[in-house]
């Protein structure tokens, strides 16, 4: 009996103690839910309190803001009476590029520039609001060299100390006129999203570019071929072939028709990426061609085949680790690594002629270098001052215009980065002391000459990037030529689109 009794107040004891458990447990999330709530409801004052404040000043009132990644992005007003000339923003005593800032978080060119593109150069900025005016602007809170200004990582908010922006207004004398915040702008943290097999580019301030979307293949359509109508929409994907046999006109007015902020990849794009690209030791390997200093050499893709099956554009992958020319990575990593390149047959490829390349944010990109040229957005000019011995003979015309020069120049041909000895329009894609030895590629400069496939045009040049499937040593991830007008197409040229 004493025995059930005492069992009795056991088990008594221990469902009290299971009740008081249950209390404490439920007493304790209350309190954590309560206290996370009445954390964000005073986050969510400090942000209201911090806009009202940020909203009052004057001549520049700042009607809404936001972070995505490290831009800080503004909706800003003119309050004032006079057209406004806003000369900068800074954080933190930082000066920031800015830019264009679209709905769709895609950014347009920069407000800034340094003198001819020289990195090292200070910057100046200019963006003209006009009284009552209200605009959106971006400023790159993510500085190359400098580190992370604006850090939202992990955040649903932040805190942005020592705003201040520089300015004048018309019709007065003064300059560089301060407006300081005196409190911290307290804002909503987010990030910029890209479409399914897009990559997203890290922006580079010292070439001042901005985060963007890239397609992560070359443009391709409904064709498996490459062939595509002119009224498809150009897509990203490792199925089919480039889309092939447009023009740089053409690729752009295609791009746009995806939608807002899409554009036919701009050149210092390109550059940022190619930048980015060459940073990363993923994307070199060490040739073992007989050199005497086995040097390094960055990936060259599908650029050896000058005859046969294989000097055609190829399709893509859904496996990044099988982007060697010819599918499988096993299959030329135990073959000979040559650098430089060159075009030869099929048993002389090897482990020199993988397709992808590595961002620093870990995702891979195809065909920098390679399989097609690609356009990218704008055209150059050449001041022609000499007629030559023929169409391909114009030794004194590229000495003007924006056109790249070296001395050496009179003749069509390919011509290694560090023989130009100015860049001029170019300055900004000076980005490397490397030669095609290293795997970056050449210049191809056209002197009073360029061809659309039926006429000739003496001043206007269209750009090409990257190299196609025969270019040999020529193909880089910085290849760029520059013989060819807007309206030119060609089987081995394609395109790809940024956001």
């Amino acid at each position: 009996m004493p025995r059930q009794t005492h069992s009795c107040f056991r088990g008594q004891g221990a469902t009290e103690y299971l009740i008081v458990l249950g209390a404490v447990l439920l007493v304790s999330i209350i309190v954590v839910s309560a206290t996370s709530s009445f954390s964000s409801s005073q986050s969510t004052i400090k942000q209201q309190q911090s806009q009202a404040y940020w909203s009052s000043l004057s001549p520049i009132k700042v009607v809404s803001s936001k972070v995505v990644d490290s831009n800080l992005i503004l909706q800003i007003q003119n309050t004032g009476s006079a057209i406004l000339r806003l000369d900068g923003i800074s954080v933190g005593g930082t000066n920031l590029p800015s830019y264009p800032y679209y709905a769709d978080d895609s950014y347009g060119p920069a407000y800034c520039s340094r003198p001819n593109d020289n990195f090292s150069a200070t910057m100046t900025c200019a963006l003209m609001i006009a009284p009552g005016e209200t605009i959106h602007i971006a400023a790159q809170g993510a500085n190359s060299g400098v580190g992370t200004v604006i850090n939202c990582t992990g955040k649903t908010s932040t805190e942005v100390p020592n705003i201040q922006f520089t300015y004048s207004t018309s019709g007065s004398s003064i300059t560089n006129i301060i407006l300081k915040g005196d409190k911290p702008l307290i804002t909503s943290c987010g990030t910029k999203t890209c479409d399914v097999n897009w990559v997203k580019v890290p922006g580079n301030s010292s070439l001042l570019v901005n985060d963007f979307c890239l397609m992560k293949y070359e443009a391709k359509c409904s064709v498996t071929t490459g062939s595509c109508p002119s009224t498809d929409l150009p897509n990203s994907t490792y199925a089919n072939r480039p889309w092939i046999a447009i023009n740089q006109t053409s690729a752009s007015e295609r791009c746009s028709a995806l939608g807002s902020g899409y554009h036919l990849l701009r050149d210092r794009e390109w550059i940022a990426v190619a930048a980015n690209v060459i940073s990363i030791p993923a994307n070199r390997f060490t040739a073992n061609n007989g050199s005497s200093d086995q040097q390094q050499c960055l990936f060259g893709g599908h650029m050896e085949c000058s005859g046969g099956s294989c000097a055609a554009a190829f399709n893509a992958s859904s496996d990044d680790s099988a982007g060697w020319w010819n599918g499988t990575s096993n299959a030329s990593i135990s073959l000979t690594a040559t650098c430089p390149f060159y075009t030869a047959n099929p048993s002389g490829r090897g482990f020199e002629t993988r397709r992808t390349m590595m961002l620093s944010t870990g995702e891979v990109i195809w065909d920098l270098s390679g399989n097609v040229q690609e356009w990218t957005e704008g055209t150059v000019f050449e001041n022609k001052t000499g007629e030559g011995t023929n169409g391909y003979d114009d030794s004194f015309g590229i000495t003007g215009g924006q056109m790249p020069f070296t001395p050496d120049v009179n003749t069509s041909e390919w011509y290694e980065f560090t023989a130009i000895t100015n860049f001029n329009f170019f300055n900004y894609t000076n980005i490397s002391s490397w030669n095609s030895a290293k795997g970056i590629g050449q210049v191809y400069l056209n002197p009073g000459y360029s061809s659309d496939g039926t006429t000739y045009n003496w001043t206007t040049r269209a750009i090409l990037r990257g190299g196609h499937w025969s270019h040999g040593a020529s193909a880089g991830t910085l290849t760029l030529s520059l013989s060819r007008t807007p309206a030119y197409h060609s089987s081995n040229v394609g395109f790809r689109c940024a956001r």
